[in-house]
């Protein structure tokens, strides 16, 4: 069976009409088998809730959420959930399980942060996973004429987001450079999700 997901464009749409009133059309795809399913989003939203009328086909589903900052994350896990079946809880060994609403992207934790500090003191090449479906590449190579790297990272596969720059200082200085570097494609990278 395909599993439908809604795409990082469908979550940015769904962040902006869920401050609309209106009637929206979407169509969700599948993964494996690029199958797609089209539905239609009503939007009626008052001062302190708003309903949503999900109809995939014949089928009409109803959803009122109070005004709130992520509420196209639990939109989206509604949507997902009536194209695909209820969400089973045991199967989430898997980041992409996950519904929308409990993901946590852009995690640059402590353990990335201390594997980047090795990697700008000696050069190298890391994969971070930080919660999005692909790792995030990160390429540093030591500069031997004055204390720097120059650093190449990306994340993506069809049409990557790369990001190539060279900084010079102590490790220290370097460090800090790369990691707001880091922070900032994360951020390009990060889906509507988690953007709101």
């Amino acid at each position: 069976m395909s599993k439908f997901k809604l795409d990082n464009r469908a979550l940015q749409l769904l962040n902006a009409q869920v401050n609309l009133s209106g009637t929206f059309n979407h169509v969700i795809r599948s993964a494996p088998k690029h199958e797609a399913m089209a539905f239609r989003l009503k939007v009626e939203r008052n001062a302190s809730d708003t309903l949503f009328v999900v109809e995939p086909g014949s089928e009409r589903h109803t959803l009122t959420l109070p005004n709130e900052k992520k509420m196209h994350l639990k939109l989206a896990d509604f949507i997902e959930e009536i194209v695909n079946g209820p969400f089973d809880d045991s199967k989430t060994a898997e980041l992409q399980n996950i519904p929308h609403a409990s993901r946590q992207y852009a995690r640059f934790d402590i353990e990335h942060k201390q594997q980047v500090f090795e990697l700008v003191r000696t050069g190298g090449v890391i994969s971070l996973n930080m919660g999005f479906e692909l790792p995030l590449h990160v390429a540093l190579h030591r500069t031997k004429t004055r204390s720097g790297v120059t650093t190449i990272m990306s994340i993506g596969e069809k049409r990557p987001r790369t990001k190539c720059f060279t900084a010079y200082g102590s490790d220290v200085e370097i460090y800090d450079k790369v990691a707001e570097s880091i922070n900032h494609l994360a951020a390009a990278a990060t889906p509507a999700a988690h953007a709101a």
